[in-house]
């Protein structure tokens, strides 16, 4: 396939239209959770009509999991800080890279003690030597093998602390087998850089009765089952009464 050249009015236009659909598709991934989930607890222990003591919708306590995201890019770290604090959401966020982010996991998990850990980056499956199952083959899959293995030592319990972990073309099976909820990329294809955050958003939005709707995850990721697969998993939103 030959390349073409673009001017820069061409090329600001088409990021402009990446970004938008990016948004676009996080603001979808919320609207799905708030249509699904809003209230839906408090609605079923009040009877509206027998109970004069009742607490409103605003009068509903609602506590999100709490994020710690590890990211290997500083550019990268700085868009999800701003993307999680659009979405309401507590997050942590580290730029830290690939290579040494299992050596610092622990100790920050001590120290954050969230609910959720997101660990990305770059990656990539070297094709010329052809053998997806080998690990020596990925530029950093290793690490985030190494990185989930830690996060278990910390937590072994998969509904206490929900891992997404890898990146482009990231040998998925790996990491799953390490303990990560979640994972990229079943089929070594590039993931776009704010699918993790769908992931984060998802799991923070999903309550903890309720599993994770991974159909609302893949739906909305750019690259759906190829680029993102996961286990059934319980949410992370806690309700109460009354609001504060």
């Amino acid at each position: 396939m030959d390349l073409k050249h673009i001017n820069r009015q061409e090329m600001e236009q088409r990021l402009k239209k990446i970004e938008e659909s990016r948004h676009a598709r996080i603001n979808r991934c919320y609207s799905n959770m708030n249509r699904r989930y809003y209230n839906y607890n408090i609605r079923d222990q009040i009877n509206y009509n027998d109970n004069p003591n009742i607490f409103k919708k605003d009068e509903v306590l609602k506590k999100p999991g709490i994020i710690l995201h590890i990211d290997g890019d500083s550019d990268y770290a700085e868009k999800c800080r701003n993307n999680y604090k659009k979405m309401g959401l507590t997050a942590y966020v580290y730029n830290i890279p690939e290579s040494e982010q299992y050596k610092q996991i622990y100790q920050i998990l001590q120290r954050i003690r969230p609910n959720i850990l997101i660990l990305t980056g770059h990656d990539a499956f070297i094709r010329k030597r052809n053998d997806i199952y080998n690990i020596d083959n990925y530029k950093n899959s290793r690490y985030y093998v190494q990185g989930v293995l830690e996060a278990r030592r910390y937590e072994h319990n998969l509904d206490n602390l929900v891992i997404f972990a890898g990146a482009c073309q990231s040998y998925y099976e790996a990491i799953i087998s390490a303990g990560a909820n979640f994972a990229s990329a079943p089929k070594r294809v590039l993931i776009d850089m704010m699918d993790p955050l769908i992931v984060a958003e998802t799991i923070a939005y999903t309550p903890v009765d309720k599993y994770i709707p991974l159909a609302n995850i893949l739906s909305n990721t750019r690259e759906g089952i190829s680029g993102i697969g996961g286990l059934q998993t319980r949410g992370q939103l806690r309700t109460g009464m009354p609001g504060i």
